[in-house]
């Protein structure tokens, strides 16, 4: 499939034809320029150099396989399978029977030269001309066969599209698939590349669940128009495609958008797994990984690990009840997971994993601070398919009045598990919590009574409290007391021990009790007689029946929980093993541009290659101290990345995490 000969022209007729091998031109066989160190862009066999002939006839020789050869010699000899594909094929019907066989060789030279961005460009497109030209019978009665790699919609899934919509058929998966993967305007975020076959079967399990048999597309005034741009200087620019008179269904955006959210919700949902996969290349089949895939992906592609835990909590959690077991006898089943640096990391995906089987587990890392311990025991419980796994701020709130409770009824003794219940009872009235969180309160609950953590540490952050601050915790805990319209003996007794050791004056909790009563109550129940204690105050006289909502008190107390539970959580915080402290000042300095970018951004794309997680006001302040704006540079930085790696440099908002095979690749970049 060579031209060989002499007076062949161009198509456009200037010059001669540029893949024609001309026998009577100087060929320097002893000096083959393989490199293409001689070769210009859009090489013609006419003007190359000789030692340029000689490589390129030495390459053809060979069986045009060489994957070090220079790109420029595969583009000559495409060249040729161009004009037999596109101009002589019009014409002449041996030229158009050898169209099949053009077919297959493209391909084959995209096996060995696909990695080339340019001739992977052309030769796609060149292959969706050729189909789209051929196209006979509906091209969605088969399965999506697209070769095109390029930043445009592929001919072939357009036509597939319009035959769609003008004959009334609904998309399928794997089209609707094809469309998500081809079109250059769907999300192409980190999940959709490095775990491409999973995100292709979530994409159409997620596809059906939403639309059922399929979208059903409709016929719009835009008409189908087809051409290609060949890579060779013989054509005078595009040549057209002649197709079927067909609607253009990506002009329109309805369609087009119910496919981006369903690809967008798919990527979403490959977010951890993509990330773990980022730091652990070699860890797709580990416990780890199974943690982080979504629920539909499990049965196919959980492993042996997976399948022993899932039957051993099956018989360990046989009904609704909380049942408490040693968290060594949870890790026998995991073995994989690294004990001897167990920490947060470890005990979140184990709670993931937990959660992917209907199991909640308390403590949960992701509802709190705690982390299991294999030595103490956990709760295991039953929880519904679409159970949350992050807390809300009444949770949180609800969790660490209880951490403080227990913490001052420790300090006498143990939990009395009959105050624990009544304050939990308390805390999911007075906060309104979920049904899924009252279940995982009472799980929290029963692990505070049976292996309360202690009172490490709680005293010594108690002391980092501002003033106002504690006054804050103070008056909130006065506050979840009353919530019932009264404070009992037994609790007025209890926040006095709280105050104490929140260093308030005890005699202030009168006042402070008096003042949260006199306050608008969020919820006021109709000629409702509360029991005898510290009585409070009632509140001003409305004209109401049943339960009235205060909305500006609602907000107010909301806002307050928040604020006081950031509070809390900072006392009940257990810490992590510090990480050393990268050196700052020193390190946002370079004089090598990479991937592009200016200096300072360079210097700073070195610094996050540094580790490969980053806590956001890390990065505020090493950019505040070299005069950059962090957004603006980290959004460089990732732009650079996508241009010159072919991916994201960094994924996250809060923490920022750094792909380990780009930071490997920079360390050869000079």
């Amino acid at each position: 499939m060579i031209y060989f000969g002499s007076g062949l022209k161009s198509i456009n007729q200037y010059n001669d034809e540029p893949a024609l091998i001309i026998p009577k031109l100087k060929v320097d066989i002893a000096n083959p320029d393989r490199e293409g160190s001689n070769m210009g862009y859009w090489p013609s066999y006419s003007q190359i150099h000789p030692t340029s002939r000689a490589a390129f006839l030495e390459w053809l020789s060979k069986g045009r396989k060489d994957q070090n050869i220079n790109i420029g010699y595969v583009f000559i000899y495409f060249y040729g399978l161009e004009r037999r594909a596109l101009a002589d094929a019009k014409e002449s019907v041996a030229a158009l029977s050898e169209i099949p066989a053009i077919v297959t060789e493209v391909k084959r030279l995209l096996s060995i030269y696909g990695d080339n961005n340019s001739f992977r460009g052309y030769a796609g497109k060149f292959l969706d001309a050729i189909q789209a030209s051929q196209v006979t019978v509906p091209l969605y009665r088969t399965s999506p066969q697209i070769e095109s790699s390029s930043w445009e919609i592929p001919l072939t899934l357009k036509i597939a599209l319009g035959q769609m919509a003008n004959d009334g058929v609904s998309m399928s998966a794997d089209w609707a698939l094809a469309w998500a993967e081809n079109d250059p305007s769907m999300p192409r975020r980190m999940p959709s590349q490095r775990c491409s076959s999973e995100f292709r079967e979530l994409f159409k399990i997620r596809y059906s669940e939403k639309l059922g048999d399929g979208l059903k597309l409709k016929p719009n005034k835009a008409r189908l128009t087809a051409c290609y741009h060949p890579a060779s200087s013989s054509f005078s620019g595009m040549v057209d495609i002649p197709i079927s008179d067909l609607p253009d269904i990506t002009e329109t955006t309805g369609s087009a958008n119910k496919i981006r959210d369903i690809a967008t919700a798919c990527t979403d949902e490959l977010e951890g797994y993509s990330r773990y996969l980022g730091r652990n290349p070699d860890g797709r089949n580990s416990i780890e990984a199974t943690s982080y895939l979504p629920q539909p992906l499990l049965q196919k592609h959980a492993g042996k690990e997976f399948q022993k835990l899932y039957n051993w909590l099956n018989d360990q959690v046989t009904s609704d009840a909380l049942v408490s077991v040693p968290f060594s006898f949870v890790l026998q089943q995991v073995p994989s997971i690294n004990r001897n640096g167990f920490s947060k990391k470890e005990a979140t995906a184990i709670a993931n994993l937990l959660g992917k089987m209907n199991i909640g587990i308390e403590p949960d890392p992701r509802f709190g601070s705690f982390v299991p311990k294999p030595e103490q025991d956990v709760v295991l419980y039953r929880i519904g398919d679409n159970a949350p796994s992050s807390p809300t701020a009444e949770y949180c709130a609800a969790t660490v009045v209880l951490h403080l409770a227990s913490a001052v009824a420790c300090a006498d003794g143990a939990v009395d598990p009959t105050e624990g219940r009544h304050l939990e009872e308390q805390l999911e009235a007075w906060l309104h919590l979920a049904s899924d969180e009252k279940t995982r309160l009472r799980a929290h609950t029963q692990w505070l009574i049976s292996s309360f953590p202690g009172m490490n540490g709680i005293k010594k952050r108690i002391e980092l409290l501002k003033q106002d601050q504690r006054e804050s915790l103070g008056r909130f805990l006065v506050g979840v007391a009353q919530a019932d319209g009264y404070i009992d003996p037994t609790e007025m007794k209890t926040l006095t021990k709280i105050y104490e050791m929140l260093g308030l004056d005890t005699q202030s909790l009168y006042s402070h009790a008096h003042a949260a009563a006199v306050e608008p109550v969020t919820l006021q129940a109709a000629d409702f007689m509360k029991p005898q204690g510290y009585a409070i105050p009632s509140p001003p006289e409305k004209q109401t029946e049943g339960i009235s909502l205060d909305m500006s008190s609602i907000e107010a107390k909301l806002a307050e929980t928040v604020a006081v539970s950031a509070i809390l959580n900072s006392i009940f915080t257990e810490e992590e093993p510090a990480q050393p402290p990268v050196p700052v000042s020193e390190s946002v300095t370079s004089d090598v541009s990479i991937a592009g970018l200016d200096l300072e951004s360079s210097a700073f794309m070195q610094v996050l290659a540094s580790k490969l997680i980053w806590a956001r006001e890390e990065l505020e302040k090493l950019a505040a101290e070299h005069n950059l704006m962090l957004d603006g540079t980290l959004d460089s930085i990732n732009d650079a990345s996508f241009d010159h790696f072919g991916g994201p440099f960094f994924e996250g908002d809060d923490p920022i995490e750094i792909d380990p095979e780009i930071v490997e690749r920079l360390e050869h970049v000079s």
